[in-house]
C-alpha cells in the first residue's frame, strides 16, 4: 500500500505520518492520497475532515484510518475493474457492428447480381 498526504494542517499531517510511516511514498508514487481539504486528483483520494462530505471524520482511531483507506483502494480497483470490462465490451460491441456492416453489404451484392441477371 503507497500513500501520499497532502494536508493543510501540520498538527494532522504529522500524526497521518506516524500512523502510516511505513508506507508514504511521494504523490506521483501513491495508489491513494489522503488529505484534509477538497482534491482532485486521478489518484483515489481519502478526504479526513469534520464536514458530512468527509470519508473520515474527526477524531479517528489508527485502525479506523487503515480500514478506511482498505475500502477506498477496494473500491478504486472495483471501479477500475469495472472500466475495463465496459472498454472491452465496447471493443465486442463494434465487432459485432461491423460484422453486421459487412453482412449487409455482402447481401446488398447479392441483390444487385441477381437482379442485373434478370435484365
Amino acid at each position: 500500500m503507497k500513500i501520499a498526504l497532502s494536508c493543510r494542517s501540520i498538527l494532522l499531517e504529522k500524526s497521518l505520518g506516524k500512523f502510516l510511516d511505513d508506507h508514504l511514498v511521494p504523490e506521483q508514487e501513491a495508489e491513494l492520497i489522503v488529505t484534509d481539504h477538497p482534491l482532485r486528483s486521478e489518484k483515489p483520494v481519502l478526504r479526513i475532515g469534520t464536514d458530512s462530505e468527509a470519508d473520515l471524520g474527526k477524531p479517528f482511531s489508527k485502525s479506523r484510518l487503515m480500514i478506511k483507506i482498505e475500502e477506498k483502494l477496494q473500491a478504486d480497483r472495483t471501479k477500475e475493474a469495472i472500466r475495463h470490462f465496459a472498454i472491452e465490451e465496447e471493443s465486442l460491441e463494434e465487432q459485432i457492428e461491423r460484422a453486421a456492416h459487412e453482412f449487409a453489404q455482402e447481401l446488398i451484392k447479392i441483390f444487385k447480381e441477381h437482379y442485373e441477371k434478370r435484365r
